[in-house]
C-alpha cells in the first residue's frame, strides 16, 4: 500500500482524530503540572517524569486504538470479498509499521531523558548553569543597625538590576533567584550557604555586592565588583554619600558607575581614565561624538562633565572644540582647568601636553604627542582623523597621512552617518593633491559624493580637476555646481579655481573665474569676496576701495591690511603702504600662529624684499602657521618664490 492511500484510510478510519485528542491533552497536563509542581510539593524532576509516561503511553495508545477501533471482527472479515481482505491486510502492515517506528522513538526519547534527569551519575538536587557572562546582584547590606533601612538594601539592588538589563549590558542573576535555590535546597535538607549556591550552581562571570551605613547623619553607600570564578574583587566603586531619608540619590549615583563600568569595560585600551564614568556621563559623549552640529556637540560635552565631574574625555574634547572654532582664549582657559587622575596617568599627561602644544604653536611636540595617543587608539576615528590633520597641515608630511587614513577600513561605514568619516577623505584628498596624486584624489571624491552629496569635498575636487588637467570634467563640475550650490558657496569655489589657474600661470582661464565673482549681482557677494576678486585680477584701484571699506569696518583683520598695503604699494601709494605694513606690526598678540609675519612675508613678496620675505615666513612657520591648501606653495603671491632653496627651508621647517 502506498502512504498516499493508507494516510487516506487513516483520515477515514479518524486515526488522526484520535491521536491529535492524546497530544493536545497531555500537552494540557504538561502545561498545567509546570506551573503546580512547586506549590504542590512534588520534585522539581515531576515534569520530567510525567513525559516519559506520556511517551511510553503513546504507543499502548496507538495499540488499543488499533484493538478497539480499528480492527474488524470475525463476522465482518467473513462478509469481505477477497479484494476487501487484501486492501485491510496491507492497511494493517503499514499500521503495525508506524506503530513500530513511532515505538522506537519513544523508546530512545525515554531512554535520553532517563539518562539526563534520573541516572545515578546525575544525581544534582539542582540544575547547575554553565559558566556564563551572568551577573549576580545581591542584596546590599544593612549596616546601620536600623530596621527601617532593610528596604534600602532591596531598593539598591533592584535599581542595579534595571540600570543593568534597560542598557543590555548582560543578564542578571537576581537575589530573588539565589533565594529560590535556598529554598529548594532547604527543602531537600542539604545545607547549602549563599555563598556555595552562586558558586556550585549559578556560576555568574562576575557579582555585584554592597553595604551601606550611617556617617554623621548620612547614609554612605559602597559597592564592589567581585569575580565570579576567583572571588577576587575586580574593582570597589567610588563610596557615595547622600542624606539618609534619600537612598536614592546614593543608589542611583553608584548605578551610574556600575552601569560605565560594564558600557566600558571592553573598551579599557581606550578609555583615558583610570576609574570608569558614569553610564551618563558616557552616554552623553557617545551622542556628542555622533553629533553634526556645532552648538549641539559643545551642550552634549558639557552634560557629560556635569553628569560625572571627574571624567576626563568631554574635558579635552571640550578644549579641541574650541581651539577649532579658533577660540583659543576659551580653549587654554578650560585647558589650565583640567586635572590629571594622577601624574603617572601617561595618556591623560600626552593628551594635556599635546593641546598645551597646540595653544604654543609648537606644532613638532603636536605631532609626537598625538601619534602616540594613535598608537593607542589607531582605529578612534576622532584620533585617527586628528593624526592625519596634523600630519598633513602643522608638519607639512603629507607623505604620512596615507598610512593613517588606512588603518580604519571605511568599506563598511555610511558617510551619511559619520561626519569624522567624511572628514577622514577630506585630508586624504589634499594630501593626495599635495604628492601630486591627483586622480586618486578625484577617485576618492567622486566615489564619496555618490553616497553622500557633502558639500565639503567640492573644494579639493575643484582643485585636483584644475591640478590633474581634467577640463571636461572641470566644465561638469561647474555645470552641477552652478545648479546646486548657493550664491556664496558657487563664489568661493569660483575664488579657488581662479587662484589655482593663477598657480598653474593661466591668467587668462584665472579670469574668467574672477570675473564671475566680479559681474555677480549685487546683494548676492560678500565684499571680502570682491576684493579678493578684484585684487587678483590685479585691478587694484577698485580693490583699495573695496578693502578700505572693509578695514574700517574691522580694523583687525589682518589679512585685509595685508592686501591693502600691497594695492598701495602697486598704486604707487608709498606712504600709505608703509602705513599699513606698520599697522600689522602693531596687531601682534597671543593665539595669532604667525599670522602677522605671514601677513608680512606676503607684503614682501609683492614689494619684491627677499630677505625680508623669507625671515617673516620662516617665523610664521615657526609661530606655528599651518600649511593648508590657501597657504605657502598654494598661495598665488608666492608663486615667484616657492621653488626656491630658501621657500622649501620653510616648507621643511618641522621635518
Amino acid at each position: 500500500m502506498r502512504f498516499n492511500s493508507f494516510f487516506k484510510q487513516c483520515s477515514e478510519k479518524e486515526v488522526f482524530k484520535m491521536l491529535s485528542i492524546y497530544v493536545v491533552s497531555a500537552w494540557v497536563i504538561l502545561q498545567v503540572l509546570s506551573v503546580t509542581w512547586q506549590p504542590l510539593g512534588l520534585p522539581h524532576k515531576s515534569v520530567a517524569f510525567l513525559i516519559v509516561v506520556l511517551l511510553l503511553c503513546f504507543p499502548l495508545y496507538i495499540f488499543l486504538l488499533w484493538r478497539f477501533r480499528l480492527a474488524p471482527n470475525k463476522k465482518t472479515e467473513t462478509e469481505l470479498d477477497e479484494k476487501e481482505e487484501k486492501k485491510n491486510a496491507a492497511f494493517k502492515k503499514m499500521y503495525f509499521s508506524s506503530l513500530g517506528i513511532i515505538t522506537s522513538l519513544c523508546v530512545i526519547g525515554v531512554f535520553l531523558i532517563i539518562n539526563k534527569n534520573f541516572s545515578q551519575e546525575n544525581n544534582e538536587i539542582l540544575p547547575k548553569i554553565i559558566k556564563s557572562d551572568k551577573i549576580a546582584v545581591l542584596r546590599f547590606g544593612n549596616n546601620t543597625g536600623d530596621p527601617q533601612y532593610d528596604i534600602v538594601s532591596k531598593m539598591a539592588s533592584d535599581w542595579i538590576i534595571h540600570g543593568i538589563t534597560e542598557n543590555h549590558v548582560a543578564q542578571v542573576i537576581t537575589q530573588d533567584l539565589i533565594d529560590e535555590y535556598k529554598t529548594i535546597l532547604k527543602g531537600k535538607k542539604i545545607e547549602e550557604d549563599e555563598t556555595t549556591i552562586i558558586k556550585e550552581y549559578l556560576k555568574p562571570s562576575k557579582i555585584i555586592s554592597g553595604n551601606f551605613y550611617l556617617q554623621n547623619g548620612n547614609l554612605l553607600f559602597q559597592g564592589m565588583l567581585i569575580d565570579g570564578k576567583t572571588n577576587k574583587t575586580n574593582i570597589s566603586f567610588k563610596p557615595t554619600e547622600c542624606a539618609a531619608d534619600n537612598p536614592l540619590q546614593c543608589i542611583e549615583d553608584l548605578n551610574e558607575s556600575i552601569t560605565g563600568y560594564f558600557i566600558t569595560e571592553d573598551k579599557k585600551g581606550l578609555m583615558l581614565q583610570e576609574t570608569p564614568p558614569k553610564y551618563e556621563a558616557y552616554k552623553y559623549l557617545l551622542e556628542a561624538k555622533y553629533s553634526n552640529e556645532n552648538q549641539e556637540y559643545i551642550n552634549l560635552l558639557d552634560k557629560a562633565i556635569a553628569a560625572d565631574s571627574t571624567y576626563f574625555e568631554p574635558k579635552v574634547l571640550r578644549v579641541a572644540h574650541y581651539y577649532n572654532q579658533k577660540e583659543y582664549k576659551k580653549a587654554d582657559s578650560l585647558l589650565k582647568l583640567i586635572k590629571p587622575d594622577s601624574y603617572s596617568n601617561k595618556r591623560q599627561l600626552n593628551l594635556l601636553n599635546m593641546y598645551e602644544a597646540l595653544l604654543k604653536g609648537d606644532n613638532r611636540n603636536v605631532y609626537k604627542s598625538i601619534l602616540k595617543e594613535y598608537e593607542i587608539a589607531p582605529f578612534d576615528l576622532i584620533t585617527n582623523k586628528t593624526a592625519m590633520v596634523v600630519a598633513l597641515q602643522f608638519v607639512n608630511r603629507p607623505e604620512d597621512v596615507e598610512a593613517i587614513y588606512k588603518t580604519v577600513n571605511m568599506d563598511s561605514m555610511s558617510l551619511q552617518n559619520c561626519a569624522y568619516c567624511v572628514q577622514r577623505i577630506y585630508v586624504k584628498a589634499f594630501a593626495d593633491i599635495e604628492l601630486g596624486k591627483y586622480p586618486t584624489a578625484i577617485q576618492n571624491i567622486e566615489m564619496a559624493q555618490k553616497e553622500d552629496e557633502t558639500k565639503s569635498l567640492n573644494k579639493p575636487l575643484a582643485i585636483a580637476y584644475v591640478r590633474g588637467n581634467k577640463t571636461e570634467a572641470l566644465n561638469q563640475f561647474w555645470r552641477k555646481i552652478e545648479i546646486t550650490s548657493t550664491p556664496a558657496e558657487t563664489q568661493d569655489l569660483y575664488l579657488q579655481t581662479g587662484k589655482e589657474f593663477l598657480l598653474k600661470n593661466d591668467k587668462t582661464k584665472a579670469s574668467e573665474f574672477f570675473n564671475k565673482i566680479i559681474n555677480a549681482a549685487k546683494g548676492t557677494l560678500d565684499p571680502k569676496m570682491l576684493s579678493d576678486a578684484l585684487f587678483y585680477e590685479e585691478e587694484y584701484t577698485k580693490a583699495e576701495k573695496v578693502l578700505k571699506e572693509i578695514h574700517i569696518k574691522n580694523p583687525d583683520d589682518i589679512e585685509v591690511l595685508a592686501k591693502l598695503a600691497i594695492c598701495n604699494f602697486k598704486l604707487g601709494n608709498l606712504s600709505e603702504a608703509e602705513k599699513d605694513r606698520k599697522s600689522i606690526e602693531t596687531l601682534r598678540g597671543d593665539y595669532q600662529y604667525g599670522s602677522v609675519d605671514y601677513a608680512l612675508s606676503q607684503y614682501y613678496a609683492a614689494t619684491d624684499n627677499q630677505p625680508a620675505l623669507y625671515k617673516h615666513l620662516l617665523k610664521a612657520a615657526a609661530n606655528g602657521h599651518t600649511y593648508t591648501w590657501q597657504f605657502y606653495k598654494n598661495d598665488p603671491q608666492f608663486l615667484k618664490y616657492n621653488t626656491s632653496k630658501e621657500f622649501k627651508e620653510v616648507m621643511d621647517f618641522w621635518k
